[in-house]
């Protein structure tokens, strides 16, 4: 039995919670567009809606959300709708095998074989039609799809109505989810048009917001008091920030991952240096040239602000704790404390070494505070000894020291 865990797949990207954070508005406008149609199916055109976002803004959750919703309120209705959700990397290697996978989901019944992409979306039509169904599609990933087929595809699915005409087609809609707007470069002109200019964005999740999502995330995932709040702030801090730009996939991962290494190592609960280690194993952003282009003075800084994340096992700590312990790293090497230890904390910061959140608020996310406390004593005690070229061997040989370390 897990110690830190309750249910470890509430932190997939698949499960798809009650509520989406900070993403009601995106189905509201959803809403305003296909809501009515559910009042009068008899005369609902279909209506094509982009929805455009970069990584992990919550895009595809919130299709399936909303196709979801729709289903329930046809339901309320007593409209029978289906919501088919395809993507274009994983369903469809080409038009036809796209076709036959939304066949497939739409129209069971209806066999694909031996009929042309044209004749899969013309059957489908027509069953929906004859049995009085109806249907929404989203159609993920194509971008993706766009720019490895120019099989005309928005065209063939933005142009259903076409095939009944002057009648519904009974698909009320198509979602074409998108990073961003680049492959209207890879449409014809007549693509365009029929893909009309309705466009809802996804703007990328601050590190607020991350918060939020994560804290019910939490709550489902693992047993009480397993994740501080001190935590969860630090994951949201890491991955609002650049490389990872509001990826809350990449939240949840290290949400998890950090979980699971936590209780290989017989903790019962995450603490500050997990999440580091794992970020530093992921998204290595301290390197050995990082470190050793550090002066004397430098690296002693550095040193004491990870004693202090050490001994306080918070995710930051302020200039005041890193004072305190820098001089007793200074007294440790027999070295004179340099007075003015604000500008080597500046320096760290602007060399990406350090994150700075507020002036009480700094810390490390590039590797694991252990690691390197380990490094850096290291280097010291050789410096003290003299040996000044086993930095320069470090520097020339490899720059993923963390990553090389962790494995061993």
């Amino acid at each position: 039995m897990s110690l830190i865990f309750k249910d470890r797949s509430r932190l997939s990207p698949r499960y798809i919670p009650d509520r989406l954070p900070h993403r009601e508005k995106q189905i509201e406008s959803l809403f305003s567009i296909y809501r009515d149609a559910l009042d009068n199916v008899g005369n609902a055109f279909l209506r094509p809606v982009q929805i455009v976002g970069g990584v992990g803004t919550g895009k595809t959750c919130t299709t399936t959300k909303f196709g979801e919703m729709m289903e329930n309120e046809a339901s309320k209705r007593r409209v029978p709708l289906t919501h088919v959700y395809v993507n274009g990397k994983v369903d469809g290697a080409s038009r036809y095998t796209l076709y036959r996978r939304i066949l497939e989901k739409a129209s069971p019944a209806v066999s694909s074989r031996s009929l042309s992409p044209e004749e899969m979306l013309t059957q489908m039509v027509k069953n929906l039609i004859n049995e009085g169904r109806y249907l929404l599609i989203s159609f993920d990933e194509v971008d993706y799809f766009c720019k490895r087929n120019k099989e005309g595809v928005v065209y063939d699915l933005t142009r259903l109505n076409e095939m009944t005409p002057g009648e519904p087609c009974n698909v009320l809609g198509v979602l074409f989810i998108a990073r961003d707007l680049s492959f209207y470069n890879l449409l014809e002109p007549s693509e365009l048009s029929t893909l009309g200019y309705t466009v809802i964005k996804f703007p990328r999740y601050s590190s607020e917001q991350i918060k939020d999502i994560l804290e019910e995330r939490v709550s489902a995932a693992f047993k009480p008091n397993k994740v501080s709040d001190e935590v969860l702030e630090f994951i949201s801090d890491v991955t609002a920030q650049p490389p990872i730009n509001g990826d809350v996939r990449v939240a949840l991962d290290l949400l998890l991952y950090s979980g699971n290494l936590a209780e290989n190592m017989g903790f019962d609960r995450i603490l500050p240096d997990h999440v580091r280690r794992v970020f530093g194993e992921t998204h290595t952003a301290i390197t050995t040239e990082d470190i050793v282009n550090l002066d004397e003075t430098g690296k002693l800084v550095l040193l004491g602000l990870v004693r202090a994340l050490l001994v306080s096992k918070t995710p930051y700590v302020g200039l005041k704790d890193i004072s305190e312990y820098y001089r007793l790293v200074c007294e440790e090497y027999n070295v004179k404390p340099f007075n003015n230890m604000e500008e080597y904390v500046e320096d760290l910061i602007d060399r990406g070494i350090v994150n700075m959140k507020s002036l009480t608020k700094l810390g490390i996310s590039g590797a694991s505070a252990e690691d390197l406390e380990r490094f850096l004593n290291g280097i010291l005690q050789r410096l003290r000894s003299g040996l000044n070229e086993y930095e320069q061997e470090k520097a020339g040989r490899h720059r993923g020291w963390f990553r090389e370390r962790w494995k061993a």
